[in-house]
């Protein structure tokens, strides 16, 4: 007993260790990226990375459009980015500012009429504003350069993670890192899921350390939760998904699936793997009749989208009211399902897309960040680990028809039915696909390999998978023969 409690202790203290390990690097590259881009505020640079620049200004006019909120201020200067109807005039303000104890802080707009200030008072703000006809004024950190992007809402996707993000601001201030917090905090949990699903597969405390460190220092899962992506936080709630299907509460897992999916719509992938889980658990159950099985999986489906309909309106409850239930609808849903299916840029100005068989291989990375001396950040996972991971994929699929126990091979469904869900949704239009929506993968790329490492290292059990392609290819001979005597 005394020996057992030690063991524990000692286990989660280690996961401990993982985690803070985790949240230095991740805070540490979150906060240089802040300063790298603050250093370089004169030559034009905003403080955002990568495509955050669309979520978090989304997050920004959620927070003051439909909430009626700002965020709070941090220091004793306030700051706020003036729209203006046209170039003159937001020159003419920045050549007048002085005169209202205004500071000019950035003019650098080329897409929107803006200029960026600084004052002691919001009351000087507020009448430099008038006094020059600014038709709005955003408190917080700079506006991104786009335009129109002071009243963008990104309806496009579920406002989930951008409430999360302007909750951020509303508590701690509007500047990148806190902007950063809930994507660290999803990183984290991800750290701390992907532990207990390994340890509840194997029930191998050791191994589920070792896959949770994997995860921790994967590139990938770092570059996504350093920055105010959305693809992280459909990370974490698919393995939460995922967590609760492998302890059989299929129930719990698709209410956690609706939730998921007001994060971004790729959350509803999940549903692929999780299907074939609670398919498998009915087999355990003796459930063997095609129809039962299909009835079962129509109502599992039925659930699945009740749950998705159900989570997308209570949480877009305080836009439909300021927008309306149509608009919404439209944009929202409609909008939404016909974007994730669309090609969405093509051309030289348009960032690099990949299909998800690329991710596996480092092919058509996408850039998160350019540093000055020219080194890329990408949105790139451990290659040779994603890369031996593909191969052992296809390398065991004989052998998961195979009716031998094998501590792979949920493993290998929940990783490969993700994946294989991707590639539909490829096959189905949405051809743009980009690296870091592999950061949803990523724990299942390792949960799989070094499971699947592991159960090798039993040499009899590489023999049954090259046994299994033996018997393949004797059968397709044995069809082609027949196929020849006719």
């Amino acid at each position: 007993m005394i020996q057992r409690s030690l063991e524990n202790f000692v286990v989660v203290a280690i996961l401990v260790l993982i985690v803070a390990i985790y949240m230095y690097l991740t805070v540490l590259q979150a906060t240089n990226l802040e300063v790298e881009e603050v250093s370089r505020f004169y030559m034009g640079a905003k403080g955002y990375v990568s495509d955050e620049v669309w979520y978090v200004d989304a997050a920004r006019n959620i927070l003051r459009k439909i909430f009626g909120l700002e965020p709070k201020q941090i220091g004793s200067t306030f700051n706020a980015t003036l729209v203006y109807p046209s170039k003159d005039c937001a020159m003419r303000a920045s050549n007048n500012a002085q005169a209202y104890g205004i500071t000019v802080v950035s003019s650098a707009f080329s897409k929107l009429n803006a200029i960026y200030v600084s004052a002691n008072s919001r009351e000087a703000i507020e009448n430099f504003g008038k006094a020059t006809n600014a038709t709005d004024i955003v408190y917080g950190w700079i506006l991104g350069d786009a335009e129109g992007i002071n009243n963008y809402l990104n309806l496009e996707h579920p406002p989930m993670a951008k409430y999360l993000i302007a909750l951020s601001m509303l508590l701690l201030g509007d500047k990148p890192l806190y902007w950063r917090i809930p994507s660290i905090a999803m990183g984290m949990l991800i750290v701390v899921l992907t532990f207990f699903i390994v340890k509840k597969l194997i029930a191998c405390k050791e191994l589920a350390i070792i896959v949770a460190t994997t995860v921790a220092v994967d590139p990938l899962i770092r570059n996504l939760a350093s920055i105010a992506l959305l693809d992280i936080f459909v990370a974490a709630f698919t393995l939460l998904t995922i967590f609760f299907a492998m302890n059989k509460r299929y129930k719990e897992s698709l209410i956690v699936l609706g939730f998921a999916s007001t994060f971004k719509f790729t959350a509803l992938l999940t549903f692929l793997p999780v299907l074939f889980l609670y398919i498998g658990e009915l087999i355990e159950r003796g459930i063997n009749k095609f129809t039962e099985i299909l009835f079962k999986a129509i109502e599992f489906l039925l659930l699945a989208i009740l749950s998705f309909i159900f989570f997308q309106l209570l949480v877009s409850i305080p836009i439909i009211l300021k927008i309306g239930f149509g608009p919404w609808l439209q944009q929202s849903l409609w909008g939404a399902i016909s974007w994730h299916l669309s090609i969405k840029c093509v051309g030289s100005g348009c960032p690099v897309a990949s299909t998800p068989w690329d991710w596996f291989f480092g092919v058509n990375s996408f850039p998160l960040y350019i540093y000055p001396n020219g080194s890329t950040l990408y949105a790139q996972g451990f290659v040779p680990a994603y890369m031996m991971s593909f191969i052992l994929m296809l390398f065991t699929l004989t052998y998961r028809f195979q009716k031998a126990k094998s501590m792979s091979k949920k493993p290998w469904v929940m990783f490969s039915s993700l994946f294989i869900a991707y590639v539909l949704l490829w096959i189905a239009g949405a051809k743009t696909q980009y690296s870091f929506y592999a950061v949803q993968l990523t724990p299942f790329i390792y949960i799989y390999l070094i499971i699947q490492i592991y159960e090798f290292l039993k040499r009899d059990n590489v023999i049954h998978v090259l046994i299994s392609w033996k018997k393949l290819f004797e059968l397709l001979w044995q069809a082609l023969l027949t196929l020849l005597s006719y």
